[in-house]
């Protein structure tokens, strides 16, 4: 039987609608293990990648400024004065960091899970179970999303007790996140668990 190169969650190691060298450039060093998932169509895999790209690179710059702001107040404790806005910045850093990467995570099956049924289901059931969670991902995500927006809308001008930044674009930031994650977990719905299902029923027919 020919080998068909690694699987992973039952699932080709490869992303969805690439070419076999973009399966083979994976393994090399600094490859993504687990590909994006992205649509086969442009305009719309080439805007997504571009958005991961974003992502990733707003998150890395915000675990930088959580290292520097951390490092400040280390500093402060042996130098007079201090700068209150420190401490708060970082963790507001540390949340938006949160909520900037979930989305780019799911799209890479990069979010902690717990897999246990997933070793004794068939594959349509499973394939079923995969559909339901990320089904539920975007709901909850959407109506995350909707009550961020509901905060944002009847912001009075509060700002933070420190470094007086907008309760707005907190919420802003935490909104955009719900977005993108609900974005990724439809595109992963239509992409890999809708056509999965539809194998699955034709290899039991």
């Amino acid at each position: 039987m020919p080998d068909d190169g690694p699987v992973a969650d039952g699932r080709p190691d490869q992303p969805v609608g690439g070419s076999p060298d973009d399966a083979s450039e994976l393994h090399g060093l600094g490859k993504e293990t687990t590909p994006e998932v992205l649509p086969a169509r442009e305009p719309f895999r080439s805007l997504l990648r571009w958005l991961g790209l974003v992502e990733q690179s707003t998150g890395v710059l915000l675990l930088l400024v959580i290292l520097l702001l951390v490092l400040v107040q280390v500093a402060q404790r042996y130098l007079p004065g201090g700068a209150a806005w420190t401490g708060e910045i970082s963790r507001f850093a540390m949340v938006w960091a949160t909520f900037v990467m979930s989305g780019y995570l799911l799209a890479h099956d990069q979010h902690i899970a717990i897999k246990v049924v997933d070793y004794f289901l068939s594959v349509r059931a499973l394939g079923g179970i995969r559909l339901l969670g990320h089904a539920l991902v975007a709901a909850t995500c959407l109506a995350m999303m909707y009550a961020t927006y509901d905060f944002m809308t009847h912001d009075r001008g509060q700002v933070t007790a420190a470094a007086e930044i907008p309760l707005a674009i907190i919420y802003a930031v935490v909104a955009l996140g719900f977005a993108s994650t609900a974005l990724r977990a439809v595109l992963i719905i239509v992409v890999l668990d809708l056509p999965e299902l539809r194998t699955s029923k034709k290899g039991l027919a």
